[in-house]
């Protein structure tokens, strides 16, 4: 019985990895899916007024493993992206409404794997 044993091991770290792969895919799609939302959005300004444009362009997402932790994220990529949520008591944030909308609907596909 005990040879069985390494066996067994493997076969749990090998659904434990096919897992995390699924929950980094899934990642990969929510944060595909704020960041078009974001533009498709901003692009008729909904967010704040684009002077520039640059924090409009530079606005990213990403999907993240840290060791055990699987997940996704926006992100200004301009300096004055933090005045840009946080300003006017937050009337011109955008990463926080989009968080909402897609949070729930990404926890709840996890929960399925």
């Amino acid at each position: 019985m005990v040879d069985g044993i390494p066996i067994v091991k493997a076969n749990i770290s090998s659904l434990f990895e096919k897992k995390k792969v699924k929950i980094y895919a899934t990642s990969l799609d929510y944060a595909a899916r704020a960041i078009n939302r974001f533009r498709a959005q901003q692009g008729s300004g909904v967010y704040w007024n684009n002077q520039t444009n640059d924090a409009n362009k530079l606005m990213f997402s990403r999907a993240f493993i840290e060791g055990d932790t699987i997940g996704w994220f926006l992100s200004h990529g301009v300096s004055y992206g933090i005045y840009l949520e946080l300003a006017n008591d937050r009337m011109n944030e955008a990463i926080k409404p989009l968080i909402e909308v897609f949070a729930q609907p990404f926890f709840d596909a996890v929960r399925k794997l």
